[in-house]
């Protein structure tokens, strides 16, 4: 008797299809970085010195470097509480952003693929090209005394341009505003170089999103006699609020994981005096921290997630 084929249903196909996307990720992952992490918890746990005649000498510490950090390094302790400050400061302003750009560049309209090439340029440069240039600039005056001009640094140029003290002396002198009417526009205006250039792929994803949604929902709405504002509301952000929640695991991970990020530049400096064990310890107290916050904020905007398959 010939065997009957097992009738696959849809969802088992897309699970499927999921995993054929993930795989490559997992591959590379068991290839190239389990390894690595796997000796760097080894090396939280040790002190490890290089010694010309000698090698790289390696001792049990225990959790030694784990508590220098945490009862030794004070610096590290506030430095990880203001970074989760700013990243819940800055990850709803750069969503809310990101989505708000969005919104306007799938308007249909003339020039629109004008509008958006030209709006996304400077993203493209503020993350991309200028960084790297900075990174050549600082290479070739380490190592050669050559510096490549002022064009090289951009990106610093900009940071000076919103920087406080200037921002803060133009709005209270040059215009005279009040402290406290100060103190909130500069708040503002100082994240506005950080948020327009970290907010590019957010704006991509959700750009994407409002694309897949179906115009004849909102000719049905029209029809129904709703506004813009209800369209938004009731069809709009219930088709995006899974990309919502990818955007804003993707900006905790970029905020964590900048090379700005003062744990970030902790982590260097270790590394830079040869300081392996603590260096490691550092990073796995981070990564534990970024994974707590990870889980937490996962589940919390699940909560308003709304997926259409969902029974």
């Amino acid at each position: 008797m010939a065997k009957v084929k097992k009738k696959v249903s849809l969802e088992a196909k897309r699970a499927r299809m999921g995993w054929l996307f993930v795989a490559p990720f997992i591959i590379g992952f068991l290839l190239f970085f389990l390894g690595i992490m796997v000796n760097s918890f080894k090396f939280s746990f040790m002190n490890i010195k290089t010694d010309p005649s000698q090698g790289i000498i390696m001792h049990n510490v225990k959790f030694e470097n784990y508590l220098y950090m945490l009862t030794v390094d004070t610096d590290f302790v506030n430095n990880l509480k203001n970074s989760i400050i700013n990243m819940v400061y800055n990850i709803p302003i750069t969503i809310m952003f990101s989505l708000f750009i969005a919104i306007l560049l799938n308007k249909k309209m003339k020039g629109r693929t004008i509008f958006r090439a030209i709006f996304f340029i400077p993203v493209i440069l503020a993350t991309g090209i200028i960084n790297k240039a900075d990174a050549v600039n600082s290479v070739l005056n380490a190592y050669q005394g050559i510096d490549v001009g002022k064009s090289m640094s951009a990106a610093s140029e900009m940071d000076q341009l919103f920087n406080t003290a200037s921002l803060t002396h133009y709005f209270s002198n040059v215009l005279s505003f009040s402290p406290m009417l100060t103190s909130m526009t500069v708040s503002v205006a100082s994240n506005i170089y950080k948020v327009v250039s970290s907010s590019g792929v957010q704006i991509l994803i959700f750009l994407a999103g409002l694309q897949g949604i179906a115009p004849s929902l909102y000719e049905a709405a029209q029809i129904e006699g709703c506004s813009q504002w209800e369209s938004f509301w009731k069809i709009t952000f219930p088709m995006i609020s899974p990309l919502i929640l990818t955007n804003v695991v993707y900006t905790v991970v970029d905020s964590f994981t900048s090379e700005s990020n003062v744990i970030m530049t902790t982590i260097s400096s270790f590394l830079s005096r040869a300081e392996y064990g603590k260096a490691s310890a550092t990073a796995w107290m981070y990564f534990l921290v970024i994974g707590i916050l990870m889980i937490v904020v996962g589940v919390t905007v699940k909560r308003f997630v709304f997926y259409q398959n969902r029974e």
